[in-house]
C-alpha cells in the first residue's frame, strides 16, 4: 500500500513494500527513477541487513542473504503518519529467522520541510545480540546528457574506485580517476550496469551538478563512510548510495561479525543512519 506526505514543495510517495519511495516530485517533476527505458524497476530501496554481495556467514555456517539483504521485498507496516512525515516498521519473522537468526525492529522515517526529504533508519535488537549492516540507494532522475553531471564533494577526495567482479565482488584492484573535489560522472565506469565504489571517504556530503543545469540535490549522509554509483544501462538516472559496508571481496568467508562497518547492537540497544537530500531544480527542461 502507498502512502503520500506533502508540502509547498515536494510531493512523496512511499510504499509498503520494502517502506521504498516511489515518488519525489519538487514543484510537481519527478525526481526519481520512474523506469522509462525498462532497465531497472527500483527507486530507492532500503538494504537491510547487508549491502550489496555480502557473505552471511555465523559460527562457520553459511546463510542464503540475497543481494542487498531482504527488508527491500517485504512488507512493512505504516507505524506513524503525520503532515511531513511517514514511518514503516519491519521487525523478524520465521521468514527472515531462516538467512538471519536475530530478532531485530527496523524503521524507516521519511521526513520532508521545504524541498529537503530526510530518510532515518533505526535498528533496535530484541535479542541477545545483533550484526547489521544497512545503506541508501537512492536513485536522481536527471535531465539531459548524464555524463554532463558531476559530484562535487566539500573535501578533495582520492577518487581511487574499487573494481568489482560480475558477481559484485571486490577483485583487489582499483581504477584511478585521479583527485580534489569534482568528480565527473564517467562513462566507461559506469557502462553496462557496472558501479563505482569509493571506499572511506573524508567527505559526509556531496553536491549532484549539471554542467548546464546547475544543481540538481545537495547529499548529506552523515555517518556512512562508502559511496558507490551506479546506472543500469542507458538510464537517464544515476544512483549515489551510501554504505556502512564494502562489498566482500571475491573467495572471502570471513564471519559476519567481524566485517568492516558491521554494526553489532546488544539487548535493547539501537542505532540510527541518516541521508538528508535538499533538492533543486536546476534548469532542467
Amino acid at each position: 500500500m502507498r502512502y503520500t506526505i506533502k508540502n509547498d514543495d515536494l510531493k512523496v510517495e512511499a510504499d509498503t513494500l520494502g517502506a521504498e519511495l516511489v515518488s519525489v516530485k519538487l514543484s510537481g517533476r519527478e525526481q526519481l527513477w520512474q523506469n522509462e527505458n525498462g532497465a531497472w524497476a527500483g527507486h530507492a530501496p532500503v538494504l537491510f541487513p547487508v549491502c550489496g554481495n555480502c557473505g552471511m556467514r555465523l559460527g562457520g555456517a553459511d546463510y542464503a542473504m540475497p543481494r542487498h539483504g531482504f527488508a527491500r521485498r517485504m512488507q512493512f507496516a505504516l507505524d506513524g503518519q503525520g503532515e511531513n512525515f511517514l514511518r514503516f516498521f519491519l521487525r523478524e519473522s520465521g521468514e527472515t529467522l531462516q538467512i538471519f537468526p536475530f530478532p531485530f525492529a527496523l524503521y524507516v522515517t521519511y521526513t520532508i520541510a521545504g524541498s529537503a526529504l530526510t530518510t532515518r533508519y533505526e535498528v533496535v535488537c530484541r535479542g541477545a545480540e545483533l550484526p547489521f549492516s544497512c545503506g541508501m540507494h537512492t536513485s536522481y532522475r536527471l535531465f539531459g546528457n548524464v555524463f554532463d553531471h558531476m559530484l562535487v564533494f566539500p573535501q578533495a577526495e582520492e577518487f581511487s574506485a574499487l573494481v568489482h567482479d560480475g558477481a559484485g565482488r571486490l577483485t583487489g584492484e582499483r581504477v584511478n580517476y585521479g583527485g580534489g573535489k569534482v568528480f565527473p560522472l564517467p562513462e566507461q565506469g559506469l557502462a553496462e550496469g557496472r558501479t563505482v565504489i569509493f571506499g572511506d571517504l573524508r567527505s559526509r556530503s556531496v553536491t549532484l551538478c549539471s554542467a548546464k543545469r546547475g544543481v540538481r540535490a545537495e547529499i548529506g549522509f552523515a555517518g556512512f563512510p562508502h559511496l558507490l554509483l551506479w546506472r543500469p544501462e542507458g538510464a537517464n538516472m544515476i544512483c549515489i548510495e551510501p554504505w556502512l559496508t564494502l562489498p566482500d571481496r571475491a573467495g572471502e568467508h570471513a564471519e559476519f561479525r567481524e566485517k568492516a562497518g558491521v554494526v553489532c547492537l546488544k539487548r535493547g540497544e539501537r542505532a540510527s543512519f541518516e541521508q538528508k537530500i535538499i533538492y533543486q531544480s536546476g534548469d532542467a527542461e
